[in-house]
């Protein structure tokens, strides 16, 4: 290789080698557990098993600050966060959060293709900003949730077909809380993912999700939303008693967490443009010891 090849080789290492360093820290990353609304890694759980899961959940969230927050070219930086993840299965990695994640996807036997599938997922949010049907919707949450779910799976050693199917409803039902929770911050990033067809039954424009409080009808179409991700629980929450142990403990979290978070929606009268719909952690406590105890199939 000439002189001048080498020089804009290592140009381009040194380009992306800051582009890595400029994404956020393990610590900051894993500051945002406290946030979500279900327990990720629960104290209940034993040291190792923390370990893993908050591995997993630094990587699903640096994915997601690339895609969502990070300036610049996104695009590049989920590439770049694709190789990095190759050479985290290659024990190479670069960056704290991925080299942190290798001995996690080792020790847990979890597949390059299950973890690269929410890079895809960001770099769908790129190009697509809109869906037309909830079964649209249903084939993106097959990027950018369900994979979580199936890693946890494997972190206990049970990822088995039947298992995934029904971890899939209650990461599904998690991810459409979620949209729900957040339309005006979609919203602001260009994004909608209120299927179009349910806007349209409701009467729904762009003009109701920008209001400071959500007019009847945009009520309605979250309370039909919530309606919605409740069932996926129920139908996805007898995942928690074909767990043992510690999978079942941490899977119930999970439920809870959605059961929880659509009770707060509730009691905001399905408006999350007035309100901050967040469960309470009383609140997500209880139902987590309903769902670990009785089961969540109510």
């Amino acid at each position: 290789m000439a002189q001048g090849d080498h020089a804009r080789v290592e140009g381009v290492f040194e380009e992306d080698a800051r582009a890595l360093g400029e994404l956020p820290g393990a610590g900051t990353l894993l500051e945002r557990m406290r946030s979500e609304n279900f327990p990720v890694a629960a104290g209940l759980l034993p040291r190792r098993v923390r370990r893993h899961l908050g591995a997993l959940y630094g990587f699903f969230r640096l994915v997601d600050y690339a895609g969502d927050e990070a300036p610049g070219d996104r695009g590049t930086l989920l590439d770049l966060l694709d190789a990095e993840l190759g050479r985290c299965y290659q024990g190479t990695a670069r960056t704290p959060v991925l080299r942190m994640l290798g001995p996690t996807v080792r020790e847990c036997g979890i597949p390059r293709e299950l973890m690269a599938k929410m890079i895809e997922a960001n770099r769908q949010d790129q190009r697509v900003r809109r869906y037309e049907t909830f079964d649209d919707l249903r084939d993106y949450c097959a990027l950018s949730a369900n994979p979580v779910g199936e890693a946890v799976l494997h972190v206990f050693g049970r990822p088995e077909p039947a298992l995934i199917s029904l971890s899939d409803k209650i990461c599904t039902a998690l991810q459409v809380l979620e949209h729900c929770q957040d339309i005006r911050e979609d919203l602001e990033q260009g994004r909608v993912y209120l299927p179009a067809e349910d806007l349209k039954r409701f009467g729904c424009g762009d003009d109701d999700l920008r209001r400071a409080v959500a007019p009847t009808k945009l009520r309605g179409l979250i309370r039909f939303e919530v309606g919605r991700a409740r069932r996926m629980l129920r139908a996805g929450s007898p995942l928690v008693h074909l767990l043992s142990g510690l999978g079942s403990v941490a899977v119930a979290g999970y439920v809870a967490g959605g059961f929880a978070t659509a009770a707060a929606f509730e009691a905001a009268g399905y408006d999350p443009l007035a309100v901050d719909v967040r469960p309470t952690r009383l609140r997500t406590a209880g139902e987590w010891a309903r769902t670990w105890l009785v089961g969540g199939g109510r």
